[in-house]
């Protein structure tokens, strides 16, 4: 059957010609149609070749097809002809009843150069393309039969090979079928097509120049383009190889292989960075030239309050020796120095990683064994100048790298006898030698392996190793072990040596300077001191301060003075103790103390560290407590006695009857039952928190002596704290911590001590009332023994049960001093000539020394009372109502002139219950006269002062 039987011919005549050759004016469709299918007039070769390409009449037949065909019709061609691949035997088989047509259109001539789509009403080329490659669709069917006129396989031998169903292609033979293979397209989608177009070249490659740019792709989906209609194929790739060219997607990486190799990046770039730091510091660190300067010696220097007498040096105690003279007696003391410091000294380059590693684990286990820095970096941050003791990662790095610097130009020996001469072993002493001479008193060469471990063990804590001739703790003799053991295990001794040595306690502490009387008693408190500042006794020794202390030298000679002149310390019993202490209101300076009587005899501080029940000078605590709860001084209680208190009897002292009083009366003649009834008034709580306000250290008064005793002193109380206690009521309710450091003066001249801040404990009012309450206690009470002369005084006694402790503790406008005599084992006793109770030596201690103490102090007043608060009746109703029958009138009368004395009349009431008279405490049996104008006097003395 020919072409025009099977409807070519009434395509041809179409209108479609002109449509196409308009669109092939068009830029891009110039390029395509002379570059995809590209005319070659030379001879043909074979039947093979003309199978390869179009013949000129095919081209022809295509151009005429295009003049009968309309613009629409192409464009409805354009979206039909897209069928999936094998369609066509399920829609309309009846097209490939002819398959010869296809093979007898080879010999067909058209007159076009390019195949077109050629369309039919009666055929299944309707919905096909031709090509001189093969046709092409973006939905890959099988290649129009119209568009191409091969001598091989139809279309529908390629359906047979992907198993879409078999057709007329076997007709045409297997040799037909062979020979024109690769004439078949392989169906594709366009993406496919698009990846490989750049690196494919089709049959009819690029010739006579062939296709560049945009006009070799074609453009997919454009007339003459590829993957268009009319567009050329590419491809030589037989039936069946499309699909199977699809890329599979990449597997993805598991999770944990993504994490690892991501750690292991990060790892590496940090070896990298770390390393070029490294690099860096190791170039750039240089060994420094010279030692430090207090490599050699830079102590401190301590002062009076005046910063110009100086009165105690710690400074650097060092004897430099050489390496031999350490030896000479054996090498048990650098083998004990290892053991304690760094067991891998002789092998490792400076540095040791397992240490760096201890000093983390220690720093989170709180354990430390060995330290963290090896003898060498110990040494290198002690002895050379420029590396400080900043704890700092750039100091840490500058330590290491001058550490293995020094170990490849210096020998070990020669980094061992530095490190030794230099590191610090307690008892101020630096250097081996030196401490072999502070702790044994022999030269390091004579030193035993037991000594010579207990020296190396003294290197990491130095100040209580210091301190081992006064208690010897378990731990001390747990690091002592600890370097005997690791001798065994570095191979210095055998255990046999080990087993059969005992822990070698050192020999008391040599004087190396004049801390003979109250010196080393204030050297000791300032050391102290300093420590709670943070500053260690290595710091004191090796840094050179100029600290300042708050001691004044004449006050600290009264004290010393009045004391012993009163009480010969030979004379004092057993365990006795005397304890003064002067405080400045204003500071809180500590300016004088007596601690003792020589500090090299005993250094035992009966001021800082000796404590005793305070009795009745705990007192003011209580009345202070009830006047910041808004009670006023005339308030009274019910003092009368002995009473039974919750299963105890509470008598007042000397058995007195007492009486209903008020609050200043029952202060004047230290009233127990009175204040007992006005402790359970204002609670045991707020009691204990008024003292610790006012100066006593937290936590001194334990639960169990929240009773209703509590007034009566049962609570231990030093020297100090009392007068820091009573300094507050003298300061106006403002109270200032005691503290002896002044100033601590660097280097550099900066004064380093922080500045001591006040703390309002008390209302200005409690305190001016307190203190007229107190005032009363010593003009004509219990503490008459402590007045002067040419000073207002307030103060108050104190004495407890069996005359174990007497205390007087009172204050001037200017000074506040607590003096306490007591026994340190809680027992009773005597001290010929005086009278142990707080209105005896204690008071007159007193006296003797302020008045030497205010010496150069002008006469000053306190302020006057506030007599503020409600007034308060606490006391029973008795059937004698004598006495309180005219206190509703006289009542009246105090509240009237509110801030001001009470009128002479007022004692009247109580004064036929008021079993003592409180002018003459000595005799408080003794009924008082009602009309004994004795209280009532002390206002008008009151006032004069204010």
């Amino acid at each position: 059957m020919t072409l025009a039987e099977q409807g070519f011919e009434s395509e041809g005549s179409d209108s479609t010609g002109t449509a196409d050759d308009a669109e092939r004016a068009k830029p891009g469709a110039s390029e395509e149609d002379s570059g995809d299918v590209p005319v070659d007039d030379g001879p043909v070769a074979g039947a093979e070749d003309e199978a390869d390409r179009f013949d000129p009449s095919d081209q022809a037949v295509g151009d005429s097809a295009r003049a009968d065909t309309g613009e629409a019709e192409l464009e409805e061609a354009r979206t039909e002809q897209i069928p999936v691949l094998g369609a066509k035997d399920t829609e309309e088989p009846e097209d490939t009843a002819e398959p010869a047509v296809a093979a007898s259109a080879v010999t067909d001539p058209g007159p076009s150069s390019e195949p077109e789509k050629v369309t039919g009403p009666d055929t299944d080329t309707d919905t096909e393309k031709h090509s001189d490659d093969g046709a092409r669709t973006e939905a890959m069917p099988a290649p129009a039969a119209g568009a191409v006129a091969f001598a091989g396989a139809s279309p529908e031998a390629d359906d047979a090979v992907h198993g879409a169903g078999s057709g007329p292609a076997e007709d045409t033979g297997t040799g037909a079928t062979a020979e024109t293979a690769a004439m078949w397209p392989t169906p594709r989608r366009l993406s496919d097509y698009v990846s490989d177009r750049p690196t494919e070249e089709g049959p009819s490659g690029p010739a006579d120049g062939g296709m560049t740019g945009a006009a070799a792709s074609g453009g997919a989906g454009t007339p003459g383009g590829p993957g268009g209609p009319d567009g050329p194929t590419d491809s030589a790739e037989g039936p069946g190889e499309g699909s199977g060219k699809n890329k599979k997607k990449k597997a993805k990486k598991p999770l944990w292989l993504r994490l690892l190799l991501g750690f292991l990046a990060v790892t590496g770039l940090g070896l990298i960075l770390a390393c070029g730091v490294f690099t860096f510091f190791y170039v750039t660190v240089e060994v420094p030239d010279a030692a430090k300067a207090d490599a050699v010696e830079q102590g401190s220097t301590f002062y009076f309050a005046d910063g110009e007498t100086e009165f105690a040096y710690r400074g650097t105690d060092r004897e430099v020796i050489s390496y031999d003279e350490m030896t000479a007696g054996g090498d048990h003391v650098v083998e004990a120095v290892i053991s304690a410091e760094d067991r891998g000294f002789w092998t490792e380059p400076g540095v040791s990683l397992s240490g760096t590693m201890r000093a983390v684990w220690s720093t989170i286990t709180g354990e430390q064994v060995q330290g963290g820095s090896t003898v060498t970096q110990q040494m290198v941050r002690n002895y050379y100048e420029g590396v400080s003791f900043e704890q700092t990662v750039s100091r840490k790095i500058q330590e290491i790298i001058i550490s293995i610097k020094v170990d490849q130009s210096e020998d070990k020996e020669w980094v061992m006898e530095q490190y030794l001469n230099t590191i610090y072993f307690g008892r101020t002493s630096y250097g081996v030698q030196a401490a072999s001479q502070a702790y044994y008193h022999k030269d390091v060469d004579e030193l035993t392996a037991e000594e010579s471990a207990f020296l190396a063990a003294a290197i990491q804590q130095p100040t209580r190793f210091g301190q081992a001739d006064v208690e010897t703790t378990p731990d001390m003799e747990n690091r002592w072990q600890y370097v005997v053991n690791g001798m065994v295990t570095t191979g210095a001794i055998t255990q046999a040596e080990a087993d059969a040595m005992e822990f070698p306690a050192p020999e008391p502490e040599k004087t190396t300077e004049d801390l003979s009387g109250y010196r080393g008693y204030m050297l000791q408190e300032a050391m102290s001191e300093l420590t709670d500042l943070g500053y260690t006794e290595d710091h004191v020794n090796r840094q050179g301060f100029k600290i300042v202390t708050t001691f004044d030298k004449d006050m600290m000679d009264a004290a010393y003075e009045s004391v012993e002149e009163m009480v010969d310390p030979d004379s004092l019993p057993e365990g006795v103790n005397i304890g003064l202490t002067t405080i400045d209101p204003e500071t809180g300076e500590v300016l004088a103390f007596y601690g003792g009587h020589d500090y090299h005899l005993n250094q035992y501080d009966s001021s800082f560290l000796g404590a005793a029940q305070a009795g009745s000078a705990f007192k003011p605590y209580v009345l202070a407590t009830a006047l910041e709860q808004g009670y006023g001084l005339n308030s009274t209680v019910d003092g009368r006695g002995p009473r039974d208190i919750q299963g105890s009897r509470v008598q007042n002292a000397g058995n007195a009857p007492g009486g209903v009083m008020t609050l200043t009366q029952a202060t004047t003649v230290s009233n127990n039952l009175g204040f007992v009834e006005l402790a359970q008034e204002v609670g045991f709580d707020k009691i204990r928190q008024t003292a610790y306000d006012v100066g006593l250290p937290d936590g001194s008064i334990d639960d169990n002596q929240l009773v209703p005793v509590m007034p009566l002193g049962a609570t231990s109380v030093r020297s100090v704290d009392q007068a820091s206690g009573y300094a507050t009521f003298a300061n106006g309710g403002v109270h200032m911590e005691a503290h002896v450091i002044k100033e601590i003066v660097n280097q550099d001249g900066d004064n380093e001590r922080p500045e001591i801040e006040g703390k309002r404990a008390l209302e200005e009012s409690t305190a001016a009332d307190v203190t007229y309450a107190l005032e009363q206690a010593v003009s004509s009470g219990t503490g008459t023994a402590a007045q002067l002369w040419d000073h207002p005084v307030a103060g108050k006694t104190g004495t407890t049960n069996g005359s174990v402790a007497a205390w007087f503790v009172g204050y001037t406008p200017q000074l506040s001093t607590a003096v306490g005599v007591y026994s340190g084992n809680n027992e009773s006793f005597q001290i010929p000539g005086h009278n142990i109770s707080g209105g005896g030596l204690p008071s007159q201690m007193w006296k003797s020394y302020m008045n030497r103490a205010m010496e150069g102090y002008e006469r000053a007043s306190f302020p006057s009372p506030e007599f503020g608060g409600t007034t308060e009746n606490w006391a029973p109703d008795p059937a004698t109502q004598e006495p309180q029958q005219p206190e509703a009138p006289e009542n009246d009368q105090p509240e009237t002139p509110e801030g001001e004395p009470p009128p002479p009349e007022e004692p009247v009431d109580p004064g036929p219950d008021l079993p003592e008279e409180p002018t003459f405490p000595e005799n408080p049996e003794w009924p008082g006269d009602p009309e004994d104008p004795g209280i009532p006097e002390i206002p008008p003395g009151r006032g004069e002062e204010g």
